[in-house]
């Protein structure tokens, strides 16, 4: 096997072992999707180890590496996989030929557990430190996440132009919508693709939010600060393809069913009456009407219009029985709509402080949000 097919084998290692590691975290070990990630991991890693005896990835500074030569690509899992080895002080995992799936689905299950307690190696899985550090020479050169201060300014020109961009597009859409005409949603799809192609730029999410340039604006600044979010957290827990594709459409028009709800409502000032509150939460309900009556969009999109608005605990609204419990997609989507609206200056609220921003959404967790995605989006934005 020629050394890129070792390496864009790694990458598929790296990519599956964390996203098992993080949904033992959302679920538990038992869960089938769990499972299926191990079976993917442990499938790849078998066909590596009939090629040769054993199989090394190594933390480099702040890279991984495998033969010699850093990741080229999915460096946004290798981030996160670099945090899970540094949790629990490994720097060398060296997988053996004859690795028994039980064996690898208890190492990521010790991998899972948040405790900072050491990892005993195995038969099959070596684990130890590395000698070899990387020197930076004048901060340059280094490979990896790039953090929100150490961002090269070219980077975050191009993410702004980038942000800019999609601003401009989302509001036409959006208009076209409020004023009744038919939308061509490959538009959305090539906003999507644009987006996921900037965040291999490995720039904190945070960075790439779009700036509100007035408060009229502010209903299409939020719509694209909520997708770069959700997309963010998306990737991070190891969705990839088609359906990180439909989670980013589906953030993108969560909130269309406002554009059917009257301006004089949606733009008050003061204090809503029970009326108009009401009427206010039927956007849920319009919005994935008018989404399941355009042609191409993904369930996925009707779902979270629906669904962005009901609490992790079943309550919000709209109000529905049989203890429903909202989609991975909307959940994501419930946690960065209220921190971007938190965060963003208005007519009549002034931005929060960081602070108390996350003293709320943890304050929910477990009842409004998912703790999980909760604890993993303020991970995501620290990085």
């Amino acid at each position: 096997m020629a050394e890129m097919d070792v390496q864009e084998e790694l990458v598929k290692v790296v990519v599956q072992l964390t996203a098992a590691v993080t949904n033992i975290g959302l679920y538990s070990a038992n869960h089938p999707q769990v499972g299926q990630y191990v079976d993917k991991t442990h499938s790849v890693l078998a066909g590596l180890l009939q090629a040769s005896p054993e199989v090394t990835v190594m933390l480099v500074g702040n890279d991984l590496v495998a033969g010699g030569r850093p990741f080229p690509s999915d460096s946004a899992y290798a981030a996160n996989f670099i945090r899970i080895l540094r949790r629990k002080s490994i720097e060398r995992v060296t997988f053996v030929a004859g690795l028994p799936r039980a064996e690898l689905q208890t190492f990521i299950q010790d991998l899972a557990t948040p405790e900072a307690a050491s990892i005993k190696a195995t038969s099959f899985i070596k684990l130890g430190k590395v000698e070899l550090r990387v020197k930076q020479a004048g901060g340059g050169g280094q490979r990896g996440w790039v953090g929100a201060e150490e961002a090269p300014t070219e980077v975050l020109e191009e993410l702004v132009k980038l942000t800019t961009t999609e601003l401009d597009e989302l509001k036409d859409l959006y208009l076209r919508i409020k004023k009744h005409k038919q939308i061509d949603v490959r538009g959305v799809d090539e906003m999507v693709k644009r987006f996921i192609k900037g965040f291999r730029e490995e720039v904190n999410p945070l960075r790439m939010l779009a700036s509100l340039k007035s408060s009229h604006e502010y209903t299409f600044t939020h719509v694209v600060n909520v997708g770069i979010l959700t997309m963010a957290q998306a990737e991070s827990l190891g969705f990839t393809g088609e359906h990180l594709h439909q989670i980013g459409v589906a953030s993108f028009l969560h909130d269309i069913g406002k554009l059917f709800v009257p301006e004089e409502i949606m733009n008050k000032q003061g204090k809503l009456s029970a009326e108009e509150r009401m009427i206010i939460e039927t956007h849920t309900t319009k919005g994935a009407r008018y989404l399941m009556g355009t042609e191409g969009i993904p369930k996925l999109a009707v779902l979270a219009s629906l669904e962005h608005h009901l609490k992790f605990d079943g309550t919000g609204y709209p109000s529905i029985k049989g203890g429903w419990t909202p989609n991975i997609a909307s959940q994501m989507i419930s946690v960065a709509d209220v921190f971007d609206a938190m965060r963003s200056r208005r007519s009549y609220q002034e931005p929060q402080p960081m602070s108390k921003i996350e003293s709320i959404l943890k304050g929910g967790a477990g009842k409004s949000f998912n703790p999980k995605l909760v604890d993993n989006f303020f991970r995501l934005i620290r990085t």
